[in-house]
């Protein structure tokens, strides 16, 4: 297991969040191979290097800072452009490379078993190329339900395997970025559509500390809205009746997107 959590790359993105420095210490504790930060440069301020103190020291974490062009999507395309990189230097080198990426959010306390159960579900089958888990909410230490949006694998806490990717290797659609978040939802919709690959739930109920920086409510109703125009859109681009829309449907239906 300890080849599996070597290979892994976690990516966090955080910016004027203290509690990113536990996170990151949590992550470099259970043993991954790079903990990945990308922050918006003229928000953040420096605040995160602060934050981190001499563990961004630590030749295993890595801070992006971005100074244009910052949202949720891009973010995540820096950070595996990043990966990509740093794999085509251990590719030279003889040595292995990152095979894994967890998205991960700061609130998300993640465990080594948590992750080890993902990495095996993640190698278990070849067809699986992305796996997500379920999450217990909790908000001033009381658990609080999550909507329908968790239903599906979140870049809340989604790894990524590498070697399965493929097509997906451009990483997530910044569009959704204007249609209100839930690029996960769009790329495992994509991927499964374009690739034939497959997700994997798992129940693994990792704590989520919720309401820390937006209220969970609303912020449900704006990602399920996000959801729905996901589909919307993806619907439009093929005439009902056609091979491609018949595809789409099915994987919509799959997914259950619309439940």
């Amino acid at each position: 297991m300890n080849g599996k959590m070597q290979s892994t790359a976690v990516v966090i993105r955080s910016y004027n969040n203290r509690h990113v420095a536990k996170a990151v210490k949590n992550y470099l504790t259970i043993g991954v191979g790079r903990v990945i930060i990308v922050v918006n440069t003229s928000a953040d301020k420096g605040a995160t290097r602060g934050f981190l103190g001499t563990t961004a020291q630590d030749p295993r974490v890595q801070v992006i800072e971005m100074t244009e062009g910052y949202s949720w999507s891009n973010a995540l395309n820096r950070a595996l452009m990043a990966i990509q990189m740093a794999n085509v230097g251990k590719r030279q080198r003889g040595e292995t490379e990152f095979r894994f990426v967890l998205n991960a959010s700061v609130e998300a306390l993640f465990t080594a078993d948590h992750l080890a159960a993902m990495l095996d579900a993640a190698t278990d089958d070849p067809r699986i190329g992305v796996v997500g888990t379920s999450f217990q909410g909790r908000q001033d230490g009381n658990r609080i339900s999550l909507g329908r949006s968790y239903r599906h694998p979140r870049n809340t806490g989604m790894l990524v395997r590498i070697e399965a990717m493929g097509v997906m290797s451009a990483g997530f659609d910044n569009r959704c970025d204007d249609l209100g978040g839930m690029e996960d939802i769009d790329f495992t919709l994509r991927m499964i559509s374009l690739s034939g690959l497959r997700t994997e739930m798992l129940d693994l109920n990792v704590p989520l500390v919720v309401g820390v920086h937006y209220d969970q409510r609303t912020k449900e109703q704006r990602e399920q809205a996000a959801m729905d125009n996901i589909v919307a859109n993806w619907r439009s681009l093929f005439t009902l009746g056609t091979e491609e829309r018949d595809r789409i449907e099915a994987v919509i239906s799959e997914m259950g997107l619309e439940e």
